[in-house]
């Protein structure tokens, strides 16, 4: 299993026979396989999780899948996509998906969560492999709401990753927003506490990488601060 950091929410996995991309929006592609087909997968409509764009970037690649949530659909339509460049072979073909739903292909099995903000979190089971891919599901706690607002997204939180509570993932890619001050951290600590995760991939720390060694020299992650990768 090979895993790229490309920017921001954006990865790539590439497994014996499939190849895994991850809220691409901007940032230079690896060159893939063209053997292998190419799943994308676009957990929601932000402008920092998905881009039009990458219909043409991957146009050089003869199998290509796109595995959309279905808030994309229905925040931008076909015109949208017809209008930029998306022709209505390739729009027929996308799999716009909600969450709690689960869709299996012969090469592997989507499972979806409900975020807490928009769209969907993946779990992708491929060629003996499960990932994890937050999109914007995280504990969204914030300074400046109050205390029953917060108090609120803990237990959508807490509901979410309890659907996969002691789950096995071999890798899983999990917001860490500096954005949030002191609280930065408490949906990675508490998706760590809460699941059988191998190795951890920061994401959505806006270019500010410093949060994942602040994080790892906490005394929470002590647990599993060698799972944590760092960029």
């Amino acid at each position: 299993m090979k895993i790229t950091y490309i920017e921001h929410s954006c990865f790539s996995v590439e497994l014996d026979n499939v190849i895994l991309l991850f809220d691409y929006f901007k940032g230079e592609l690896p060159a893939f396989d063209k053997e292998k087909i190419i799943y994308v997968f676009s957990s929601h409509n932000h402008h920092d999780h998905f881009d039009v764009s990458i219909f043409q970037l991957l146009k050089g690649y003869p199998n290509v899948r796109y595995i959309l949530s279905r808030d994309i659909k229905r925040k931008f339509g076909r015109k949208f996509f017809n209008s930029h460049g998306v022709d209505d072979e390739i729009y027929k073909n996308i799999e716009f998906i909600g969450s709690n739903q689960i869709l299996e292909t012969l090469d592997l099995k989507i499972e979806t969560l409900n975020s807490t903000d928009e769209g969907v979190a993946f779990i992708v089971t491929a060629d003996g492999k499960t990932i994890y891919h937050a999109g914007d599901l995280n504990l969204w706690a914030w300074n400046h709401k109050d205390e029953s607002n917060n108090e609120n997204m803990r237990e959508k939180y807490e509901k979410e990753i309890g659907k996969i509570k002691d789950r096995h993932f071999d890798a899983a890619f999990v917001v860490l927003d500096p954005r949030q001050e002191e609280m930065f951290y408490l949906g990675f600590d508490y998706y760590m506490k809460n699941t059988d995760t191998d190795k951890v991939y920061p994401m959505h720390f806006w270019n500010d990488s410093s949060v994942i060694e602040r994080l790892k020299g906490m005394d929470c992650s002590e647990i599993y601060r060698d799972k944590i990768i760092s960029y």
